[in-house]
């Protein structure tokens, strides 16, 4: 056998005990899972055990670098829970000026395109609905054992009004259009509409379309039907366009709400909030109200941002996963309910946030097997013996050539 042929032969026989090379140890120490990103605190809402939030936790609780934007009736920030406004830090504050160019003066902190002002959270003069108070304390409550919890409690929220005192339309279906814009054009990772009832109009389409262009989710409602009707199989829009994921409410029993509007293709995902009819008042969402209180309420427009802070969750892990992507792992890892498989009650079902970010965990850093302590033996035999063998039988050959 030619000297070539037994060393292929003693490679191949060799690389039967070596794993190849992707299949080798890393060590990712900046990126290890943790458990302690949270303490393990006696309640922090029911409807987060319902949508498993604390294995989600343990990989990340968010970062202050992922906004999402509550595109709703203005916040009122000097509420305890909420810390995270996000804060336009190429604009200078009342200065009348339009330092960053981007058609807003002295926006530091969101718009107001009810009034069309840079104060979009409560004025004396301008006072604001509870309703943004509320879902914001969904999204970003502390995670301090008092009051309530958010389920991505380290993001930042950006304030943009767009309905008024009353929690009606305050603007234009262009001026729709025009604050989900601003939301991309600012830096928005995930956007939140818990708005009902809208005309289907070109005059934000557009905007949605602009939104989805540049990787931004945008999540709203299946809307709501309250009694005696109940729930109806109608689409609401925003919520039924296409482009957008459209969140139903379930109660405490993983029923679907009675108020929540259901219907194909428009019901992607579910999550917990409690009945109109609820049994006790422990059994409905609890959330941030103005003045530093708190309390409870339902309606699929607390359903939306529980599934917006999930996607924030997973875009602290993964900022550019396409939107296509962030929705298929939604409905993918989600809590099947209702008929198996999709169905109009429930959509793919129950939002599942350890499932969905775990999920993104492993398509980011890939798990690599460690070699154990028989491989590594082999290993170093191997190499060893190459470095020893090898030349012997090199030498041999070229004294039979002489």
């Amino acid at each position: 056998m030619k000297i070539e042929n037994k060393i292929l032969v003693f490679v191949l026989i060799s690389s039967l005990f070596i794993p190849t090379l992707n299949t080798m140890s890393m060590n990712y120490s900046d990126q290890k899972l943790s458990s302690t990103n949270y303490i393990a605190y006696t309640d922090i809402g029911w409807h987060l055990d319902q949508i498993n939030i604390t294995g989600a936790w343990d990989i990340t609780v968010g970062s202050k670098d992922i906004v999402i934007a509550v595109i709703d009736s203005g916040i009122d920030f000097s509420h305890p829970e909420l810390n995270n406004s996000w804060i336009n830090v190429n604009e200078l504050p009342a200065d009348g000026i339009d330092d960053d160019a981007n058609g807003y003066i002295d926006d530091t902190h969101g718009w107001d395109f009810v009034t069309n002002d840079s104060e979009p959270g409560p004025q004396a003069v301008d006072p604001i609905h509870w309703h943004a108070t509320f879902i914001s304390g969904i999204i970003m409550g502390q995670l301090n054992n008092i009051g309530i919890a958010g389920a991505a409690p380290n993001v930042s929220v950006m304030d943009l009004r767009v309905l008024d005192v009353n929690n009606f339309q305050g603007t234009t279906d262009a001026g729709l259009g025009d604050a989900i814009k601003y939301a991309v054009d600012n830096g928005a990772d995930v956007i939140n509409l818990s708005l009902q009832y809208y005309a289907n109009s070109t005059d934000y389409y557009d905007d949605i379309l602009y939104a989805i262009l540049n990787n931004v989710p945008i999540v709203s409602v299946t809307g709501n039907t309250w009694a005696p009707t109940g729930g109806l199989e109608i689409p609401s829009y925003p919520g039924a366009l296409v482009e957008v994921i459209a969140v139903g409410a379930t109660d405490f029993y993983y029923n679907k709400a009675d108020y929540s509007n259901y219907g194909l293709p428009w019901t992607e995902i579910m999550a917990p909030v409690g009945d109109e009819e609820y049994d006790v008042p422990e059994h409905v969402i609890n959330s941030t109200f103005p003045g530093n209180l708190y309390g409870i309420a339902y309606g699929t427009s607390f359903a939306a941002p529980q599934v917006a802070a999930v996607i924030a969750l997973m875009r602290t892990i993964n900022s550019t996963m396409p939107v296509s992507e962030i929705r298929s792992i939604l409905q993918t890892t989600a809590y099947d309910l209702g008929s198996p498989g999709i169905d109009i009650f429930f959509g793919h079902g129950l939002v599942n946030a350890t499932a969905a970010v775990l999920e993104v965990w492993n398509r980011t850093y890939p798990a690599i097997p460690e070699l154990n302590n028989l491989q590594i033996s082999l290993l170093l035999i191997i190499i060893v013996s190459s470095i020893a063998i090898v030349p012997i039988i090199m030498k041999k050959q070229k004294a039979r050539e002489i």
